[in-house]
């Protein structure tokens, strides 16, 4: 990394920090077992408080501003009610239904049914308030280099899952078996979480190119932006469709659009970008996708069936959880421990999530949960302003939004590295 001679070395090194976790944290998504869990938890964690620990302990980075302490406070004594040792909070606020008060051996003593899980659910947060607030007070040259991993790693995924699909790879790096070898999931477990992870990072690889001042892109002739472009767009693209996921291809495409809708109705305001590259990089994709093989998509999404177990937990949470649950919350990270009394003989399989981030972030955390959320849209709204990388950002949180409504993408570290960055510098 060749970073400006005014660089102040503890800064360097926080984003050379930031830049590993983009770069490594996808690479950990092959399984999905409480080891890995714990691993990849454990690197995100010690990672960015590194990096943060770095930045602003040498003097060089701000504190947090006062809104965003705030924000952190609220966040954290909610947390704090949720595993306080409390009978009575227990009581008031537990998700445990009436039948097990009656039970001799039954005296829970804490709000959340499953405090370890909440803590570990803090301890998230902290890392990724952390690396947000270094996306917001990075400076721009940077923060630059942090994008450029985070397309750097969407082009990476995007290329080796294609091959690793078109070979018949057996194996996730070699280390870990693949649970299909009939789509394109590159180093995550999940096809789901991979396409999303696609759609969060296809308009930043598509737009980077046109971001004045990136280092090494910024001083290249249109040409080969052009060509960059249109490579990126085609081969994430083409991964994206290849992984034959409905809601994650879909909110690719709704990303994608939403790019090139702003991108033309605000061309004037646009540094250095031009269009048509664009809407290129969008049809290098469909034609890419079509030359590899859509027929697997196309036949997911004319289907009826497949999501009516996801469909019934939805109606679980939403009518036959008790209504007070919905205004208070079961505590952060215990949707797993509530929903297991509630769960059906015939829904097997192992529900740590909701399949749907929205309604487990209501389900968890209730009214206040909602209204601390609330305060980052507003936020957001208030400072939104249009530029090509600021575009780029809101049309992948633009896609996760749409993803949260059917997945669980916004709990996996790999991705919500991404999207802590992604606010982060949207607040600037």
């Amino acid at each position: 990394m060749h970073l400006a001679p005014k660089t102040p070395l503890p800064l360097a090194i926080a984003t050379a920090v930031i830049c590993a976790l983009v770069l490594a944290l996808p690479l950990m998504m092959g399984q999905r077992t409480p080891e890995t869990l714990t691993a990849t938890l454990l690197t995100l964690v010690f990672g960015s408080l590194m990096a943060a620990g770095l930045a602003i302990g040498s003097g060089h980075m701000r504190l947090p501003e006062r809104g965003w302490l705030w924000f952190a406070g609220l966040f954290t004594t909610l947390v704090i009610l949720q595993v306080l040792p409390s009978m009575t909070l227990a009581r008031w606020f537990g998700p445990y239904p009436d039948a097990l008060w009656a039970h001799p051996e039954f005296n829970p003593t804490h709000w959340s049914p499953d405090p370890g899980a909440t803590l570990r659910a803090w301890a998230a947060f902290v890392a990724l308030f952390a690396i947000a607030w270094m996306g917001h007070s990075l400076p721009r040259r940077l923060r630059y280099w942090i994008l450029m991993a985070i397309a750097g790693m969407g082009l990476f995924q995007a290329l080796y899952g294609l091959l690793a699909h078109a070979a018949g790879a057996e194996y996730v790096l070699g280390l870990w078996e693949r649970n299909s070898t009939n789509f394109v999931n590159g180093t995550y477990s999940n096809r789901n979480l991979y396409a999303a992870y696609l759609a969060l990072t296809w308009p930043l690889a598509v737009g980077i190119w046109w971001i004045r001042k990136v280092p090494l892109l910024g001083r290249l002739p249109r040409e080969l932006k052009v060509t960059g472009s249109i490579l990126c767009g085609s081969i994430i693209g083409a991964a994206m469709m290849g992984s034959v996921s409905r809601l994650g291809a879909s909110a690719g495409i709704f990303g994608m659009l939403l790019t090139l809708v702003l991108w033309a109705r605000h061309r004037r305001i646009i540094d250095g970008a031009a269009i048509w590259p664009a809407y290129l990089a969008a049809t290098g994709a469909v034609i890419a996708a079509i030359w590899y093989g859509l027929t697997p998509l196309a036949e997911r999404l004319l289907a009826t069936t497949g999501e009516e177990v996801r469909l019934e937990v939805f109606a679980i949470m939403l009518w036959e959880f008790p209504a007070r649950w919905h205004l208070h919350g079961v505590g952060l990270g215990g949707f797993e421990a509530a929903f297991r009394p509630f769960q059906p003989g015939h829904i097997s399989g192992w529900f740590d999530y909701a399949h749907n981030d929205a309604l487990q972030w209501l389900i968890e955390t209730g009214v206040p949960g909602i209204l601390l959320a609330g305060s980052v849209v507003v936020a957001l709204l208030r400072r939104g302003r249009l530029t090509t990388e600021r575009i780029s950002l809101y049309a992948g949180l633009a896609a996760m939004c749409l993803v949260a409504l059917g997945d669980f993408s916004w709990h996996i570290p790999g991705t919500q590295v991404v999207l802590a960055f992604f606010v982060g510098v949207l607040l600037r």
